[in-house]
C-alpha cells in the first residue's frame, strides 16, 4: 500500500446527530478525506490560513523521550502531502500555535520556535517543563503552555517565559485564547474551564469527562476531543454532547484542529498514525 495516497471515502457517516443547542440545527459529522499510517504518532494538527497549509506534529517514538526523533509534517487542505518530514530533530512535539510569521510547537520541556517563511527551527525558549502538551498565542503574542505531568500552565511574555498558574489538579491540556479568558481543558477530571485573565480565576463551564485533549472554537461552540477516541459539540452555557465516537475501532482522537472556511474538523489519530477528517455540517 502506498502511503502517500490519499483514501477518498465518499461515505456518508452520520453519527449520532445531536441538537445540543437549543432550536438551532442539529450538527451532522461527514467523513471527508484521510491519511492513513502515513505519520509517526501524531498528536496534534493545525491549519495555517496564510499559507493555507495543514502542520502535524509527530512524536515518533514516546511521548516522554527527549530522543530527537520528532518532527512537523505539511499536509495540503485536500490530503495531499507536501512534506512529510519538513521539520526535523524535535523530541515530542505536541501542540502547536502560530503568531505572524513564527510557529510554536510544545516540544517536551520546551517550546520550538519555527520561521514559516525560511522553513527551519530557530531556536527554543527553554520552559524546564515536564511534559508540555498544548500551546496558544493571543492577538498580542503572548504563549500559553500546558504542562499536563507538572500541572501548570505557562506563560511567555515578550519573551520572558514563567509559571503562569500551578496546582489545582488540573492537569492542563487543551488550551485556546479568547478575547476575556482562557479556555483550559483539564486532562484529570473532564472539565472545560474559562480562566480569567486578570485574577486567574478557574470557573467550570461543562463537566464532558474522559481524558480531554484539544479544543478549538466552531462559530459560537466549542470543539473538544477526548484521547480514547471521542469528540464533543460543547456550548458556552455547558451543554455538551458526544458526536464522534471511534473508540471501537481503537482510533484515538489527540489533539484536534479545525478549517473554519471549510468546515473541516482534522484528528490526528496518535498510535493509528493517520489524519482524519470531518467536515461539519449544521
Amino acid at each position: 500500500m502506498n502511503c502517500w495516497k490519499v483514501t477518498i471515502i465518499s461515505l456518508m457517516l452520520f453519527l449520532n446527530v445531536i441538537n445540543v443547542l437549543g432550536d438551532e440545527p442539529a450538527v451532522t459529522i461527514t467523513l471527508s478525506w484521510s491519511l492513513k499510517q502515513v505519520f509517526k504518532v501524531p498528536e496534534s494538527a493545525l491549519y495555517d490560513p496564510e499559507r493555507d497549509v495543514i502542520y502535524v506534529s509527530n512524536i515518533n517514538g514516546i511521548p516522554s523521550a527527549a530522543d530527537g526523533n520528532g518532527f512537523i509534517s505539511r499536509v495540503a487542505p485536500d490530503g495531499k502531502i507536501l512534506d512529510l518530514h519538513w521539520i526535523e530533530g524535535l523530541n515530542a512535539p505536541k501542540g502547536m500555535a502560530i503568531y505572524r510569521d513564527t510557529l510554536y510547537v510544545a516540544d517536551l520541556n520546551a517550546i520550538a520556535r519555527i520561521d514559516l517563511k525560511q522553513g527551519r527551527l530557530i531556536g527554543k525558549i527553554d520552559l524546564k517543563g515536564k511534559f508540555l502538551n498544548d500551546i496558544t498565542v493571543d492577538e498580542n503574542g503572548t504563549i500559553y503552555c500546558s504542562d499536563n505531568v507538572a500541572d501548570i500552565i505557562y506563560i511567555v511574555k515578550n519573551g520572558q517565559p514563567a509559571v503562569w498558574l500551578s496546582g489545582g489538579n488540573y492537569n492542563p491540556n487543551g488550551l485556546l485564547t479568547e478575547k476575556n479568558q482562557l479556555v483550559m481543558l483539564s486532562s484529570s477530571n473532564g472539565t472545560l474551564n474559562y480562566i480569567d485573565y486578570k485574577n486567574k480565576s478557574v470557573r467550570k463551564v461543562a463537566t464532558i469527562g474522559g481524558s480531554l485533549d484539544g479544543v478549538v472554537a466552531c462559530d459560537n461552540n466549542y470543539l473538544v476531543s477526548s484521547f480514547p477516541g471521542e469528540i464533543y459539540l460543547v456550548s458556552p452555557d455547558g451543554r455538551s454532547k458526544k458526536i464522534l465516537d471511534t473508540k471501537t475501532n481503537k482510533i484515538s482522537s489527540a489533539d484536534i484542529g479545525y478549517i473554519p472556511q471549510k468546515r473541516l474538523l482534522l484528528v490526528p489519530t496518535f498510535s493509528d498514525n493517520s489524519l482524519m477528517t470531518y467536515k461539519i455540517v449544521r
